[in-house]
């Protein structure tokens, strides 16, 4: 089974990636930022609704002097493999860490490179149990992450792939079943938060798990710091305290968190041991530098002490002043989409609305099926109730204007 079609994806989007750069849609440089504003190339100023800082933290006063807050013996960064040499703050944030979640976390420089290091020992069955791999069957969920669906090709080398439809249950049942039949060990793949909006049904999840067991990869990059009491992330929020034994989870250290990274929470300390041995990543790459180091240090702070809840509520009575005014009745996430459908209208659209002065990303196939193309709102906690309001304004002056059928599409999450 071929899992990638580069060339058909060439074709059939590159004219709309090429119409989206032409109008400062895409790959555009920005030449300044204050708070939520952002200068363009143009110099013009805008309101932008596409930055994932949730919660606002990368502009907080403690995270950037956190920053700036390096040992000049240490220098920016020390260029080494982490199979050699890795270097005190990181290993103190990963204890932090580890504290904060309730489980073994390991930093990469990115959630797709956690990704790219964790999912093919899962695949191989050596991060399952190492002295016995089983054969092992990943079951996708379709809208899983890009980061986790490219490497589709590198993982069926070691297990049998499964593609099954969006939060689809009764799907998921049977493909567990299926591999069990198989002498295989399922394992799925999904979001907590999907990166086009929507949910992963966690404690459906969970419990299906149990009584199958089977284990769950959960990329929750977008839930990172923006649910929980102490910002543990969309899944582990409903959790008791801890990871179970049948569970992985990749976070982030960028988007809710404030800073940069991302990483992975496992259960068990042999689990961490094989990563940190075999992570392609961590074997092969460096260690975050130390600015981000000491930023990560002071975010996790602002987790302790009362700082990100004040700003989760903030968030989500922005989220709700968005939804009355969109008259939507949704779960809460901080993307919001609207369905446009033709991808030539998609990117007209969010250029009116940039013309009008906001930001907002247009996306379409291969980021989402074709002729789906949308526009996607990132909200945030420090979004005032002006921006928002003017934005959904000019939203639905833009839709009535330039194609009055868009009106009568689903507004959607």
């Amino acid at each position: 089974m071929s899992h990638r079609n580069t060339n058909f994806m060439y074709e059939y989007s590159d004219k709309h990636y090429k119409n989206a750069v032409v109008k400062d849609l895409m790959q555009v440089t920005i030449r300044g930022r204050n708070g939520k504003k952002v200068i363009m190339p143009n110099n013009s100023e805008v309101v932008e609704f596409i930055n994932c800082s949730y919660l606002g933290i990368d502009l907080h006063p403690n995270i950037v002097a956190a920053s700036k807050s390096l040992d000049n013996s240490w220098g920016v960064n020390f260029c080494c493999a982490r199979s050699r040499f890795s270097i005190e703050p990181l290993q103190k944030l990963e204890e932090e860490l580890s504290v904060l979640f309730g489980g073994r976390a390991i930093t990469f420089p990115s959630v797709t490179t956690t990704n790219m290091s964790v999912l093919p020992l899962i695949a191989s069955g050596m991060l399952l149990n190492p002295k016995n791999p089983p054969k092992v069957r990943m079951v996708f969920d379709k809208y899983a992450h890009s980061s986790m669906q490219y490497l589709k090709p590198i993982l069926a080398t070691e297990a049998e792939i499964t593609v099954i439809a969006h939060n689809d249950l009764n799907a998921l049942r049977e493909a567990v079943v299926m591999a069990k039949m198989k002498g295989e060990v399922a394992v799925y793949v999904a979001d907590g938060i999907y990166s086009m909006g929507g949910l992963c049904p966690i404690q459906e999840i969970l419990k299906m798990s149990n009584e199958l067991e089977f284990y769950m990869y959960l990329d929750d990059a977008h839930g990172t710091s923006i649910f929980g009491e102490y910002g543990q992330g969309s899944v582990l929020s409903q959790l008791p305290y801890g990871i179970p034994e049948n569970l992985f989870i990749s976070f982030c250290l960028s988007k809710g968190f404030g800073c940069n990274g991302g990483g992975v929470l496992v259960p068990s300390v042999f689990q961490e041991s094989i990563i940190r041995t075999y992570g392609q990543i961590y074997a092969f790459s460096a260690a975050l530098d130390f600015s981000v180091a000491k930023a990560c240090l002071s975010s996790i702070q602002l987790h302790r002490d009362g700082t990100v809840l004040k700003l989760q509520d903030k968030l989500r009575q922005n989220v709700a002043l968005y939804d009355s005014l969109m008259e939507l009745t949704l779960p809460f996430s901080p993307i919001r989409m609207v369905m446009i459908g033709n991808e030539e209208n998609a990117v007209e659209l969010c250029k009116q609305v940039l013309i009008n002065g906001f930001f907002v990303s247009v996306v379409f196939f291969p980021i989402v099926p074709k002729n789906k193309a949308q526009l996607r709102i990132c909200i945030a906690a420090n979004h005032t109730e002006d921006q928002i309001y003017d934005l959904v304004r000019v939203l639905k002056n833009v839709m009535l204007t330039l194609q009055p059928k868009l009106t009568e599409n689903r507004l959607c999450a």
